[in-house]
């Protein structure tokens, strides 16, 4: 048998397992377990650094406009903290004012990543010019 066809029946085997153990969990315990297998997904994803700050946003769906707060931001990405009902895939126009900048900085992206503390969004079609301010911009947040 194939090294990958003995780790597929070594999953078919586990993943029931796990399942069944998590189930048996009560609710604090199984919210933890979560939330901890959630931190490994997205730390896996990340291609870039991401640095903590506090940046009012505005953005838009295709039906609705929101006000809230970007808690980090990479020179891919950025996640705003929220409670309204997102959803992965969705296109959203973002706008927020940068130190240094006279301007707004209007970028489109879609939501990547949602759970109860907000969504991470992967910038889309943005500019050389953009992007270097928004690098630029996390180079300056201190760690």
């Amino acid at each position: 048998m194939s090294k990958l066809n003995n780790q597929i029946k070594k999953y078919n085997v586990t993943i029931p397992k796990l399942f069944e153990t998590i189930l048996k969990l009560n609710q604090e315990q199984q919210v933890r377990v979560l939330t901890y297998a959630e931190k490994l997904l997205v730390k896996d994803k990340r291609m870039a650094v991401r640095k903590a700050c506090h940046i009012t946003v505005s953005y838009a769906t295709s039906n609705k406009l929101f006000l809230d707060h970007v808690i980090n931001i990479s020179k891919s990405g950025l996640f705003i903290e929220t409670q309204k009902p997102l959803i992965v895939g969705d296109e959203v126009l973002m706008s927020f004012n940068m130190q240094g900048y006279d301007r707004p900085i209007k970028i489109k992206g879609e939501i990547v990543y949602a759970n109860r503390l907000g969504v991470g969004i992967a910038y889309k079609e943005i500019s050389p010019y953009i992007a270097e301010m928004i690098d630029t911009l996390v180079k300056r947040i201190k760690d």
